[in-house]
C-alpha cells in the first residue's frame, strides 16, 4: 500500500497526539486516585489477588503508555523490520485484551458472588472469556502475517477479523450487566434492592458497560469502514488508559464499601456477605 508523504506526516502526527494525550490522561488519573490507593489498596496483604490486579492495571498500564512514546516513533520511522511490525500488532492486541479481561474479571467476581457463587454462572462467564481468547488466537495466527508491510508499518490497516473478539467482549459485558440487573430486580422485590452494595454494583457495572462497549463499537465501525490508518495506535492507547481507570476505580470502590460496612450494622444479607468475603479474601 503506497502512502504519500503528506498522508504519512498527518497520520504520524495524529498517532503521537493520541499516545501523548492517553499518557496524560493516565497520569492525571493516577494523581487524583493516589489517596484512595494508599488508603484502600496498599494495606491489603501481598497475597491479595485484587491488590496485584489493581497494581497491574495501574502501573503496568502506565509503563506501557510510556513505552508507546518511544515505540510508535520508531515503528513509523521507516526503518522498522517486518518482524517488528508483526510483533507490535501481536503485542498491542494481547495488551488490549489483557486490560479488557482484567475489568471483566472484576465484574465477573461481583456477579458470581451476587449469585451466591453459582457454578452455572461461573461456567457461563468462564466460557465466554475463554471464547474471547480462542477467537483472538485464531485471528492472530491466521491473519496478522497478512498485514501489509509498508515503510511506516503501523499505518497499515488492521484485519477486519479483529471485530470478532470485540463482539464476544460486548456479549460478555452485556451478560454481566444483564445478570446484575436481574439480581437487582429480584433484590428490590425482596426489599433490599436499595442496599449500598447492590446500588454500587449496578452503578459501576452500567458505567463500565457503556464505556467499554462504546469503545468496542467505535473500533468495530472504524475497522469496517477503514476510517483511519492510525486506528491501531489510537484504539490501543485509549483502551489501555480507560480500562486502567475503570478497573482501578471498580476495585477501590468495592474495597471502600467493604471497609465502611464493617462499622455499619446491617441485616445479614447473604449476597452482601458473599461479595465482601470474595473481595477481602483475595
Amino acid at each position: 500500500m503506497l502512502v504519500s508523504e503528506s498522508a504519512v506526516s498527518s497520520h504520524i502526527g495524529i498517532e503521537l497526539l493520541y499516545t501523548v494525550s492517553s499518557l496524560a490522561l493516565q497520569l492525571w488519573d493516577v494523581v487524583i486516585t493516589l489517596q484512595s490507593e494508599i488508603e484502600h489498596i496498599w494495606p491489603k496483604p501481598w497475597n491479595s489477588f485484587f491488590k496485584w490486579l489493581y497494581l497491574s492495571l495501574r502501573y503496568l498500564s502506565l509503563a506501557t503508555q510510556i513505552f508507546h512514546q518511544f515505540a510508535v516513533p520508531y515503528l513509523n520511522s521507516g526503518k522498522a523490520l517486518k518482524s517488528s511490525c508483526f510483533a507490535w500488532y501481536v503485542y498491542s492486541t494481547l495488551m488490549a485484551q489483557f486490560q479488557t479481561t482484567a475489568v471483566e474479571i472484576i465484574l465477573a467476581v461481583r456477579v458470581y458472588a451476587l449469585f451466591n457463587r453459582s457454578r452455572h454462572i461461573a461456567i457461563l462467564l468462564g466460557s465466554l472469556m475463554t471464547l474471547e481468547y480462542i477467537i483472538l488466537t485464531i485471528v492472530i495466527s491466521g491473519y496478522f502475517d497478512k498485514i501489509p508491510s509498508i515503510p511506516h508499518c503501523i499505518l497499515s490497516k488492521p484485519p477486519y477479523q479483529l471485530i470478532y473478539p470485540a463482539i464476544v467482549a460486548v456479549v460478555l459485558q452485556s451478560t454481566l450487566l444483564g445478570l446484575a440487573l436481574t439480581k437487582h430486580i429480584l433484590a428490590r422485590r425482596a426489599g433490599w434492592g436499595r442496599a449500598p452494595l447492590v446500588s454500587l454494583l449496578i452503578r459501576d457495572g452500567m458505567a463500565t458497560y457503556f464505556i467499554i462497549c462504546g469503545m468496542n463499537f467505535a473500533s468495530d465501525i472504524a475497522i469496517l469502514l477503514m476510517i483511519s490508518d492510525a486506528l491501531n495506535v489510537i484504539a490501543v492507547s485509549w483502551l489501555i488508559s480507560i480500562t486502567s481507570s475503570c478497573g482501578c476505580r471498580l476495585i477501590v470502590n468495592m474495597q471502600r464499601l467493604a471497609v465502611a460496612e464493617k462499622f455499619v450494622p446491617h441485616s445479614p444479607i447473604t449476597s452482601e456477605i458473599e461479595i465482601e468475603f470474595s473481595y477481602q479474601s483475595m
